[in-house]
């Protein structure tokens, strides 16, 4: 299959996803969603795949989620009636092969799914972490209810509702254990190569039961459900307001919103 938004190829029973769109942040389009579900599929049901590593293509950016532009331009949000302008393609239900997210840029917005919902996640000494929602005038539920499984309440609260003031960088993503290990920016995928391929010395049954105890054990896939369906249900009425399609168009138009509260 020939990709258009994204690089993927399996070695050594390691599958590399590059998201690569480094000319609009690898932020994601519906061909982008397409491409990575049918990724996840194909790692799900390959029996020589053992392992995946997640990267973003170019030297700036790893992921900045849902591509703003294209929704505001498709007016996306109208259409759908308030729902996302993507569905994020997250790692399929019983697909428990490790994940290894290698952070090498900006990572925000939905970006941050990679983080929260899989295994090992390393970054670059050029790596930093963010949420825009609200500078933007949206609700980021699921983005840091997720977070919150990762990093204390005090430093989601703070990410969530100061927007592009509060950025994490890598070493302070380190100190909070956002990420197990900050690598130099040239050494990112051959060293997360490296951790993979530890990972598959031990057995691979094992290592599967283990990463599907965890993730059910500690509640990212029941309570974040009941969780979500909560913040899911506060954040609508917020997606028709004034406010709302205002951040939508200002960041659109490259300029400050200017809030109503309404």
């Amino acid at each position: 299959m020939a990709y258009q938004a994204i690089i993927y190829e399996k070695k050594n029973r390691i599958a590399y996803l590059t998201l690569n769109r480094p000319h609009r942040g690898n932020s994601y389009d519906k061909v982008m969603e397409n491409e990575v579900l049918s990724v996840w599929q194909d790692v799900k049901q390959d029996d020589d795949v053992w392992g995946v590593i997640v990267t973003g293509g170019g030297d700036k950016f790893f992921c900045t989620g849902i591509d703003q532009r294209a929704a505001y331009e498709e007016d996306t949000f109208h259409k759908k009636g308030g729902s996302n302008p993507s569905n994020f393609p997250n790692r399929p239900k019983g697909m428990w092969k490790p994940v290894l997210v290698a952070v090498n840029g900006i990572c925000c917005g939905a970006g941050v799914h990679w983080i929260w919902q899989n295994d090992i996640i390393i970054c670059s000494d050029q790596a930093t972490f963010f949420d825009p929602h609200v500078t933007r005038g949206w609700v980021p539920v699921r983005e840091m209810l997720g977070m919150a499984t990762r990093l204390p309440f005090a430093v989601v609260m703070r990410m969530a509702i100061m927007g592009t003031t509060e950025r994490v960088d890598a070493k302070r993503a380190y100190d909070l254990g956002l990420v197990t290990e900050v690598v130099p920016h040239d050494r990112l995928i051959p060293r997360a190569t490296e951790i993979m391929e530890q990972v598959f010395e031990q057995s691979p049954l094992a290592v599967r039961a283990i990463i599907e105890t965890l993730h059910r054990g500690m509640g990212l896939e029941y309570h974040y459900k009941d969780a979500e369906d909560m913040g899911v249900l506060i954040r609508n009425p917020i997606q028709t307001t004034e406010d709302r399609r205002e951040g939508t168009r200002a960041f659109a138009e490259k300029r400050k919103p200017v809030w109503k509260a309404r």
